[in-house]
């Protein structure tokens, strides 16, 4: 039975009675918004520019797909480090250091010379990217304590739409003959101005069941949870499915379809674009149905879609596919991480970096081994990874409903 985590009533005394300030709702949440616009920038750069940058430093599909896997492979550790640490009172300074570090990785990467510069340029990326998915979520989920399902599908459509602004602005610095270093070059700016917005010190107060100072985070008891297992699997198989999208959806254009650089970035404006509308809806649609609902029809229709890429004919086709896998693949690392709020224990950043480390394992081996039945079978075949995801996230979600059906609580919406 899925139990949810409780503090001592001592305790929530003593976070009650923790010095608190007014809380810098509008600064942290244009910090948020503007964060995560950059973050699903930086994380499509090398997607876009994949085939522009294998071609100028002789990489392979596996050696491709490495590049992605290698960068959210550096993420794990930090997010299982940063989950545990980030509520103690020197957060702010955790988050601005991570964001450094993600300008620091575009730097290297805009200036590598061969292969093996570019993987520790990606990998010192990635470790600001794990600190960056260990805080930002569960702040937002703090600050809209009652709405978490709403305020995650929000701020991940805003991901969406860094998906695109990174997009287009890559395809297009291609498409103009700038070469694929430059957009590097431009996305060192926002991670330093987020970097100086989240200094300031009025940060939520932790709730009665959130992670503090004050609080020795309960992990044993995540650990000993069925559901907590069940949703990090899930998180594992959607959160892939997510990786293996944004990785290949401009390379599988280009090399299967013949299409040119600005039609590479349009397949992923098309797959950002539907993937923010999905979140958004979420947020609408969570209001009517159950989030298990909604998360099983989409694993249905994302299977469909991305089963079809394997027979697609020609470019208008693929769009239209990316289009929907984007639409249908939206939903589910929010809603995830949300149903454990709710479930487990609300607002937990030690929890919510365990699942996001789950979601990530999966976002190292999707793309690898995309890339690694491309370079044998074709990378059509390749692709065959993400409707087998979507199938085994389908009986994933069935079993979580068991463990959510016993929850005494009730589920917030």
């Amino acid at each position: 039975m899925a139990t949810k985590h409780r503090i001592e009533p001592q305790t929530a005394l003593s976070i009650q009675q923790a010095p608190r300030h007014a809380v810098a709702y509008r600064r942290l949440m244009a910090a948020s918004v503007l964060c995560m616009i950059m973050f699903g920038a930086v994380q499509v750069l090398p997607a876009v520019a994949l085939e522009a940058l294998g071609q100028d430093l002789g990489l392979n599909f596996e050696q491709r797909g490495l590049i992605f896997s290698l960068r959210i492979m550096a993420a794990i550790p930090v997010l299982l480090l940063i989950g545990h640490y980030a509520e103690r009172p020197y957060k702010r300074h955790i988050l601005s250091w991570g964001l450094v570090a993600i300008a620091l990785g575009q730097l290297m990467v805009a200036l590598a010379p061969g292969y093996g510069p570019l993987l520790w340029a990606v990998l010192v990326s990635g470790l600001g990217l794990g600190v960056v998915e260990a805080i930002v979520n569960p702040l937002v989920a703090q600050l809209y304590p009652s709405r978490s399902a709403w305020a995650l599908n929000v701020i991940n459509g805003v991901f969406s739409l860094g998906l695109v602004l990174g997009a287009l602005s890559t395809g297009e610095l291609l498409q103009a003959g700038y070469g694929w270093r430059l957009a590097f070059w431009l996305w060192m700016i926002p991670p330093a101005v987020c970097a100086v917005l989240y200094m300031t010190p009025r940060y939520p107060p932790p709730s009665p069941e959130s992670d503090s100072f004050h609080v020795r985070p309960d992990v044993k008891s995540f650990l000993l949870n069925p559901l907590f297992w069940v949703l990090s699997l899930a998180m594992a198989l959607g959160g892939g499915c997510e990786a293996g999208l944004t990785s290949w959806a401009p390379n599988f254009v280009a090399e299967e379809l013949g299409a040119s650089a600005r039609g590479g970035a349009w397949v992923t404006i098309l797959y950002g674009t539907f993937m923010a509308i999905g979140r958004f809806g979420s947020g609408v649609v969570v209001g009517r149905v159950t989030p298990l609902q909604m998360m099983l029809g989409s694993a249905v229709l994302c299977g469909a879609a991305t089963l079809g890429l394997v027979f697609v004919p020609g470019l208008w086709g693929a769009w239209g596919l990316f289009a929907l896998g984007g639409l249908f693949v939206a939903c589910f690392w929010p809603t995830l991480l949300a149903v454990a709020s709710d479930h487990i224990c609300i607002g937990s950043m030690s929890l919510f970096s365990l699942l996001a480390a789950a979601g990530i394992s999966g976002c190292v081996v999707v793309p690898w081994a995309i890339g690694a039945l491309g370079d044998i079978f074709g990378l059509r075949a390749g692709m065959l990874v993400l409707p087998a995801a979507m199938a085994v996230l389908i009986v994933m979600l069935l079993v979580a409903s068991r463990y959510m059906r016993g929850n005494c609580e009730p589920e917030r919406q």
